[in-house]
């Protein structure tokens, strides 16, 4: 009998790629004291969604970034290419 090896195939590997080089940029931009206010939601892997900010003094501009996300991710379902 023949040795199997099994190989796995993660259609989501280059998603999480992004995923991780996207919160490194982010990382280095905190550390520089570029990003001063975060809001985020994420998928996870059991199809949960988790979601989570820090404090504000700037309530205004932080419900109109989600606003802006919010409409960019309306696009992109839309099939937009330029969202």
């Amino acid at each position: 009998m023949a040795d199997l090896k099994v190989v796995q195939f993660d259609p989501a590997q280059g998603r999480k790629t992004e995923v991780v080089e996207r919160l490194q940029e982010l990382l280095a931009q905190a550390e520089a004291g570029e990003v001063v206010d975060l809001s985020f939601a994420a998928a996870l892997v059991d199809g949960a969604v988790i979601t989570g900010f820090t404090h504000t003094d700037d309530a205004h501009r932080r419900l109109s970034g989600v606003s802006r996300l919010l409409h960019r991710l309306h696009l992109i379902m839309d099939g937009d290419p330029n969202a």
